[in-house]
């Protein structure tokens, strides 16, 4: 029998460590389970070659894909009749996250010793969000939970697909503003000295340009380091205030006001919010909850404020349309979109509309962008490579007129 090292956590939460002779890796497991100890990891000895192979090939980090494949599988798993544990455990075997793989031994002994399946979840807050406890807790009420999880896999999905569009197209520009930053700063720091120097040995007067961008560089290269540390900690500083309260604030009120890209960040929270709101209807989150819910996942403190004036107008028993229309946030088409629903009793239908729109209109918003951020960087770094250029061939220029 292939013998194994495990490493598993005690009923006091102290970590052990122990070798032992098994049929298999799940008989195992299930056997340290019922000793009352939680797996944290499982590793095969290879006796013939001396060396330790893991029973797994993990990553750390719990990914959204990692989550979204779990939720679907699970979700598959259920719907063909096969217990929850059961379930948990055959999935454990495929997950590819170490984290993941950790969270779900617990989340399994929990539900062995009684515990509901929503209550194994939400003790552990950094991997499942509040979005993840309350479809689950909805789909163990009304006994559809192969639905909600089903319906959870999809949005999450189609957040994922959303962010790696935003985030690819947004690759591109920033590499190039890197590279033009780098580019002016080796020119900067370097070329023009040499320049310089050889100016000098002409002993002529230079132009004003080559003067003024001679005198530039001098600064720069004296207080280069000096510049670095100040560029650094201004990131930082930065960084630190809109991590606070009234910073993000801020922060997410000017996203809205910025003159080119506050289309694109507006677009983006409408969607996660009618989507988001829309996937917790359908699954039968109640209106009031789900607007909690939502409002802190939209990932704006404008939004959120604003969806919370929503609901508590609908907790006076008014509607949403009119406190939507009035927070000057959601677009026209949200508010007649949501009045619809709201009047034939297909809010859910409504908003997973408003999303698809939504979402076609910020892949739209992307193309655009780029389309315009790429020349316009490319121009910009045009003009100040030409001027640089000029200001220092402008003098040799001079020079052979002279003496030609």
């Amino acid at each position: 029998m292939p013998k194994f090292i495990y490493k598993v956590r005690d009923r006091q939460g102290k970590v052990r460590q122990g070798r032992q002779e098994a049929k298999t890796e799940e008989g195992l497991i299930a056997q340290l389970q019922n000793e009352g100890l939680v797996v944290i990891s499982l590793i095969t000895e290879d006796a013939e070659e001396g060396r330790l192979v893991p029973a797994r090939h993990l990553h750390l980090r719990v990914a959204t894909d990692d989550l979204v494949i779990f939720g679907r599988q699970l979700a598959t798993m259920l719907a063909a009749g096969v217990t929850l544990l059961k379930s948990l455990e055959v999935i454990s075997k495929q997950i590819e996250s170490k984290g993941l793989f950790d969270t779900l031994s617990i989340v399994k002994y929990d539900i062995s010793r009684g515990s509901t399946f929503r209550d194994a979840l939400a003790r552990h807050p950094k991997i499942f969000s509040q979005f993840w406890i309350n479809m689950v807790e909805t789909g163990e009420a009304s006994g559809t939970l192969p639905v909600a999880l089903g319906q959870l896999s999809t949005y999450l999905e189609s957040a994922a697909t959303m962010r790696r569009k935003v985030t690819s197209a947004m690759v591109y520009p920033a590499l190039l503003i890197v590279m033009a930053f780098a580019a002016l700063t080796v020119f900067t720091v370097w070329i023009i000295p040499i320049f310089a120097r050889v100016f000098d040995s002409f002993h002529v007067e230079l132009p004003v340009i080559t003067r003024a961008v001679i005198a530039f560089s001098a600064l720069v290269r004296k207080y280069f380091l000096v510049l670095c540390a100040m560029m650094v900690a201004g990131i930082y500083a930065v960084y630190k205030y809109i991590h606070t309260e009234k910073g993000r604030w801020q922060f997410d009120r000017l996203k809205f006001k910025l003159p080119i890209l506050s289309s694109l960040f507006q677009r983006i929270a409408i969607e996660r919010f009618v989507s988001g709101l829309a996937t917790l209807i359908e699954s039968g989150v109640p209106i009031l909850y789900g607007l909690d819910i939502i409002g802190k996942a939209t990932g704006n403190r404008v939004m959120e404020r604003a969806i919370l004036d929503v609901r508590d107008s609908v907790r006076q028993g008014k509607g949403m349309a009119v406190p939507l229309e009035r927070s000057g946030v959601f677009t026209p088409i949200v508010v007649q979109m949501v009045t619809v629903g709201e009047e034939i009793g297909e809010l859910g239908r409504m908003l997973k509309e408003v999303a698809q729109f939504y979402q076609e209109r910020i892949a739209a918003t992307l193309f655009r962008l780029t389309t315009l951020i790429e020349p316009a960087i490319l121009i910009f770094m045009g003009v100040v490579v030409g001027v640089l250029v000029i200001s220092m061939f402008l003098p040799i220029f001079q020079l052979a007129m002279v003496r030609g």
